[in-house]
């Protein structure tokens, strides 16, 4: 049995043109398939400019951390009795924990979308090469 098995796995091994699950047949391109290439060829530049289109995100952050520092500032500074500056100092807390969260989460979408602009600039170069991509 074992014999049989290795002779098997031998004859795949030694199988010149490889297949796999996935494999099918490209069937050829029609007049339709090329004139929806071209139509998007001209809109490259359009889609390559949607993903670079959040670079406001930066300036987002910034402006909501002003929000909650001057919030805190003004709230600390307040004239409220002892237990309302308890509660309230509770609630900063949380707050600026959330802000904390806020400035993590857009950083990873500032780094992901650097990627997919390089990558996207990249595909772009590549095309050049041989179509006119607007």
């Amino acid at each position: 049995m074992l014999g049989k098995n290795l002779n098997t796995i031998k004859s795949f091994l030694n199988e010149t043109e490889k297949h796999t699950v996935f494999e099918t047949e490209s069937a050829p391109l029609t007049m339709e398939d090329k004139q929806r290439f071209a139509e998007t060829l001209k809109s490259f530049s359009g889609m390559a400019d949607a993903i670079s289109g959040n670079r406001n995100l930066e300036e987002i952050v910034e402006r909501v951390s002003h929000m909650v520092e001057t919030a805190s500032r003004m709230i600390s500074e307040s004239d409220n009795d002892m237990l309302d500056k308890v509660a309230d100092s509770r609630r900063m807390k949380m707050v600026q924990a959330a802000l904390k969260d806020f400035r993590k989460s857009a950083n990873e979408i500032m780094i992901h979308e650097r990627r997919c602009q390089a990558a996207i600039d990249d595909i772009g170069e590549g095309l050049k090469k041989y179509y006119s991509v607007d």
